[in-house]
Protein backbone atom coordinates (compact mmCIF):
# COMPACT_ATOMS: atom_id res chain seq x y z
CA UNK A 1 0.00 0.00 0.00
CA UNK A 2 1.26 3.59 -1.01
CA UNK A 3 1.42 6.21 1.90
CA UNK A 4 -1.24 9.22 0.60
CA UNK A 5 0.48 12.28 0.92
CA UNK A 6 -1.57 16.04 2.80
CA UNK A 7 -1.15 17.65 -0.29
CA UNK A 8 -3.19 14.13 -2.37
CA UNK A 9 -5.41 13.84 0.68
CA UNK A 10 -6.27 17.87 0.40
CA UNK A 11 -7.11 17.17 -3.46
CA UNK A 12 -9.01 14.25 -2.46
CA UNK A 13 -11.20 16.30 0.01
CA UNK A 14 -11.45 18.89 -2.64
CA UNK A 15 -12.94 16.20 -5.30
CA UNK A 16 -15.64 15.74 -2.81
CA UNK A 17 -16.49 19.29 -2.12
CA UNK A 18 -16.64 20.12 -5.91
CA UNK A 19 -19.33 16.59 -5.80
CA UNK A 20 -21.14 17.90 -2.83
CA UNK A 21 -22.32 21.41 -4.24
CA UNK A 22 -23.16 19.87 -7.33
CA UNK A 23 -26.13 18.59 -5.68
CA UNK A 24 -29.22 20.13 -3.78
CA UNK A 25 -29.83 18.97 -0.52
CA UNK A 26 -33.06 19.49 1.28
CA UNK A 27 -31.78 18.16 4.78
CA UNK A 28 -29.34 15.62 6.14
CA UNK A 29 -30.87 12.30 5.78
CA UNK A 30 -29.81 11.94 2.28
CA UNK A 31 -26.03 13.23 2.83
CA UNK A 32 -24.39 10.43 4.18
CA UNK A 33 -26.11 7.96 1.49
CA UNK A 34 -25.29 9.87 -1.45
CA UNK A 35 -21.79 10.72 -0.52
CA UNK A 36 -21.17 6.88 0.08
CA UNK A 37 -23.17 5.46 -3.12
CA UNK A 38 -20.83 8.25 -5.17
CA UNK A 39 -17.70 8.14 -3.89
CA UNK A 40 -14.93 6.70 -6.59
CA UNK A 41 -12.59 5.68 -4.03
CA UNK A 42 -12.48 2.19 -2.59
CA UNK A 43 -9.95 1.95 0.36
CA UNK A 44 -9.41 4.72 3.48
CA UNK A 45 -7.74 7.54 4.24
CA UNK A 46 -8.71 8.44 0.36
CA UNK A 47 -12.55 7.32 0.92
CA UNK A 48 -13.12 8.95 4.32
CA UNK A 49 -11.44 12.30 2.90
CA UNK A 50 -13.34 12.19 -0.01
CA UNK A 51 -16.76 11.77 1.79
CA UNK A 52 -16.06 14.43 4.47
CA UNK A 53 -15.49 17.04 1.50
CA UNK A 54 -18.85 15.70 0.54
CA UNK A 55 -20.49 15.99 3.39
CA UNK A 56 -19.01 19.28 4.12
CA UNK A 57 -20.17 20.76 1.21
CA UNK A 58 -23.13 19.82 1.40
CA UNK A 59 -24.16 20.63 4.89
CA UNK A 60 -22.93 23.93 3.96
CA UNK A 61 -25.52 24.33 1.42
CA UNK A 62 -28.00 23.12 3.79
CA UNK A 63 -27.21 25.41 6.29
CA UNK A 64 -27.16 28.48 4.25
CA UNK A 65 -30.11 27.60 2.92
CA UNK A 66 -31.91 27.72 6.01
CA UNK A 67 -30.59 30.65 7.16
CA UNK A 68 -31.72 32.27 3.88
CA UNK A 69 -35.23 31.28 4.59
CA UNK A 70 -35.73 32.26 8.10
CA UNK A 71 -35.29 35.59 7.05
Amino acid sequence: MTEISDFQLSRIYASGWNAGRKHPFDDNTTVADLAQSLNPHGEEPERARWSQGFSDAANRQISTASGLRKR
